[in-house]
């Protein structure tokens, strides 16, 4: 029984040497853009932007940080205006979302989306993959295989 527990233990601790380290700075960056882009979305909305973020990172036509991808020119109106955080029930809310996520515990809801919005209008090339509250996720139909 006590090998048992130990293998496993072993297991663990291998899986989680190959995890992806973010510094506090891309963690603060994935937070904030959850809380501006979701904070009026149920968790599930919130861990679909994050996964997005997230995927534009290990995608080649995005930066590859996650505040590269957030503060890229034109692709989150919030960052023009660099907003105050008011609501700071809702921001712990991205960071334990956005730490959960890094740490695995929650796998991509939008499967592989590049892209999200509120409108529900299917930017060119792409394919819904998802809608979830009131964003709409897309994904490139060259991804679709």
């Amino acid at each position: 029984m006590i090998k048992v527990i130990f293998l496993c233990m072993s297991l663990l601790v291998v899986t989680n040497v190959h995890a992806i380290k973010y510094s506090e700075n891309e963690m603060e960056c994935l937070s904030l853009n959850a809380y501006f882009e979701s904070k009026g979305e149920s968790d599930k909305g919130m861990l679909a932007v994050i996964h997005t973020t997230l995927n534009r990172v290990k995608d080649n036509r995005f930066p590859k940080t996650v505040c590269g991808v957030v503060y890229q020119k034109s692709q989150y109106s919030w960052t023009k205006y660099n907003p105050k955080v008011k609501e700071q029930e809702q921001y712990a809310r991205a960071e334990r979302l956005a730490k959960e996520v890094i740490a695995g515990k929650h796998k991509d809801n939008t499967q592989g989306a590049l892209y999200f919005n509120s409108l529900h209008r299917k930017p060119s090339g792409t394919v819904c993959t998802v809608r979830i509250g009131g964003h709409s996720f897309y994904k490139p139909v060259k991804q679709l295989k």
